[in-house]
C-alpha cells in the first residue's frame, strides 16, 4: 500500500465548497483559541486572588464553608483549569493555523497535522467530559447516601 494514497475513495476531495467551511472553520477556531488564552490568564489570575480572597474570609470567621476548604487548595485547582484550558487552546490555534496554510499553499503534512491537532482537542475534551460525569454519579451517591442515612 502506497502511504500517499488515498484511503477513502477516489471521488472523494477538498472541493472548493470543502475548502471554503474548513478555511472558516480555521478562522473561528483561531478566534476561539486566541479567545481561550485570554480567559485561561483570567483564570490563574482568579486563583491567585481567589486564595487571598478565601483566607480573608476564614480570618474574619465570616463563613464555615471557607473555613472547610484550603485558600491554596482552590488557587491550585483554578491554576489546574487554567492549564487543562491553555492545553485545549493551544492546539485549537495549531488546528487553525496549520490549516489555514494548508489552504493557502496545498502542503499535505500541515493538513495531517492540523486534524491530528483537531483530534488532539476533541479526545482531551473527551477525557475531561468522561472525568466530569463520574464526579456527577459521584455526588449522586454520595448525596443519596447522605439522605439516607438521615
Amino acid at each position: 500500500m502506497e502511504l500517499n494514497e488515498n484511503v477513502l475513495s477516489n471521488d472523494l476531495q477538498v472541493d472548493i465548497t470543502a475548502a471554503a467551511h474548513l478555511r472558516e472553520t480555521a478562522k473561528w477556531a483561531k478566534f476561539l483559541a486566541i479567545l481561550g488564552f485570554v480567559l485561561s490568564a483570567f483564570l490563574v489570575l482568579a486563583g491567585i486572588f481567589a486564595g487571598s480572597f478565601l483566607s480573608g474570609f476564614s480570618k474574619m470567621g465570616d463563613s464555615a464553608a471557607a473555613g472547610m476548604i484550603s485558600p491554596g487548595f482552590i488557587s491550585i485547582i483554578y491554576i489546574i483549569i487554567a492549564v487543562v484550558y491553555v492545553m485545549l487552546s493551544l492546539f485549537l490555534y495549531r488546528f487553525a493555523t496549520k490549516m489555514l496554510a494548508t489552504l493557502q499553499h496545498n502542503d499535505q503534512q500541515q493538513f495531517n497535522d492540523s486534524l491530528n491537532n483537531l483530534r488532539l482537542v476533541y479526545k482531551i475534551t473527551g477525557i475531561i467530559v468522561v472525568i466530569y460525569l463520574c464526579f456527577l454519579v459521584l455526588a449522586m451517591v454520595v448525596g443519596i447516601g447522605f439522605t439516607m442515612m438521615k
